[in-house]
């Protein structure tokens, strides 16, 4: 998934500051240094593969046993851990790294492509969100009572470049998005007052450059880059389609505003009664891009594009009210509840259709679409109860991994999956297995 497609920030919050100066912004209160998390010694919560002998995990040996047995792209175990449900491990793929969360260590930790730990933080809150480029690692502090602040972390070497302070705190569940402009500026979406600011962050050392309200984004989930000199912001995360849309809903919902000054470029607006979630951008240009759009009225359901100027261009009804979606290599690929789907995002041509078996449970609980790895530019890795799987985004096939079962218990079911150049992982109730992404397929 390109960052064109799809803006992939790590769901754990995020927020920015705010004054009042005839309009509400968002400006820093202490330009000056400051130290926002504490470095700590590095420890990774995976076991190389030496380690993992040295203490011996059934469940995990069986795990293991099988990925070593798959074959192309999945290469040799390369390390792992055992745990106890709960979802105790997260990892998230990097260019040339993995992010590594625990829940009984606090501290947020690189590994390099050899699994050793590179470096490691504290986090100065409980609630955190982060983002992270080919060269920076953004981390904010979140606290309903403290101000928040922003810290850019060189990725290689876990060397604070900047801390700001800014003048806002953070509720449970308020919305907040983050995005990189190619110059390696830093693109903010964070509640102030009773509505939302749009901020532009310097990369270099963290000036505010400039700060305009949001109204007309929704709770702006998504954030991205349209094209060179506009970014766009709008609509509400993908799980609040699930239920019908207050009456009061509607509006300008989509909005792009310029890179140069937050200025407004244009904005898309949906009648009351109308929830709108942005699926992704793709194409470079105001004739060629696409914004793709699912929309959810109280008895219908419906996949839509605009072109870069904002006028809609094609638009296909969805025949369930429950669904997921993803923009991957210029296809959307929607989920139904019996079905998956692929639609060609510049003239929303229906690619393929397939079923999914509704006899047992076919997706692990928790699985999201959108959330799902590529591989490459036409591959998608997904997981099942009982396989992961490879799918091409443009014909709808797929080739299927078995993993071990155990009856009705949910043992081996994945709730996370690892892709980086060097590996690829799958992180389940029960352990976790990292092997070497081999060049065999």
């Amino acid at each position: 998934m390109t960052a064109t497609e799809r803006r992939s920030w790590m769901p754990i919050g995020l927020v920015l500051a705010v004054i009042v100066v005839g309009l509400v912004t968002i400006v820093l209160t202490r330009p000056a240094s400051i130290t926002c998390a504490t470095r700590t010694h590095p420890t990774s919560p995976v076991l190389s593969a030496a380690g993992m002998s040295r203490r011996p995990d059934p469940r995990l040996n069986t795990l293991a046993a099988v990925v070593n047995r798959w074959g192309p792209p999945f290469g040799k175990v390369e390390g792992g851990i055992g745990f106890d449900y709960g979802q105790w491990l997260h990892l998230y793929g990097l260019s040339d790294s993995l992010v590594a969360f625990t829940k009984r260590n606090a501290a947020v930790t690189v590994l390099d492509p050899g699994l050793e730990p590179r470096w490691a933080v504290l986090p100065a809150t409980k609630r955190i969100a982060w983002d992270a480029s080919t060269k920076r690692f953004i981390l904010l502090d979140l606290d309903a009572t403290t101000r928040t602040r922003v810290a850019s972390i060189d990725l290689t070497t876990g060397r604070q470049e900047w801390c700001i302070d800014l003048n806002s705190r953070h509720r449970d569940g308020q919305p907040v998005s983050t995005a990189f402009l190619d110059d390696g500026d830093l693109m903010v979406v964070l509640p102030v007052g009773t509505g939302l600011q749009l901020a532009r962050i310097e990369g270099e050392d963290g000036r505010v450059l400039w700060s305009v309200p949001a109204g007309g984004a929704a709770r702006s989930d998504f954030l991205g880059a349209l094209d060179s000199k506009t970014v766009l912001a709008g609509g509400v995360e993908e799980y609040r389609l699930a239920e019908p849309p207050p009456a009061s809903a509607g509006g300008a919902v989509v909005t792009a505003y310029s890179v140069r000054d937050g200025s407004t470029t244009w904005a898309w607006k949906v009648p009351r009664a109308t929830l709108a979630h942005v699926v992704g951008v793709t194409g470079d240009g105001a004739t060629d891009s696409r914004v793709l759009i699912t929309v959810r009225t109280r008895n219908a359901a419906a996949l839509l594009a605009l072109d870069g100027h904002g006028k809609q261009v094609w638009q296909h009804p969805l025949a369930s009210l429950t669904w997921e979606s993803t923009l991957r290599s210029g296809v959307v690929i929607v989920r139904s509840e019996q079905s998956l789907a692929g639609y060609d995002a510049r003239t929303g041509t229906r690619l393929w259709q397939r079923a999914i078996p509704t006899r047992a449970t076919y997706f692990p609980y928790g699985f999201t679409l959108d959330q799902m790895p590529s591989l490459d530019a036409g591959h998608v890795l997904m997981p099942t109860t009982t396989a992961l799987r490879i799918l091409d985004v443009r014909t709808g096939t797929d080739v299927g991994y078995p993993l071990p079962t155990d009856g009705i218990n949910t043992t081996y079911w994945p709730y996370q999956l690892v892709v980086t150049p060097r590996l690829l992982g799958v992180v389940t109730n029960t352990g976790a297995i990292l092997a070497t992404r081999s060049t065999g397929g």
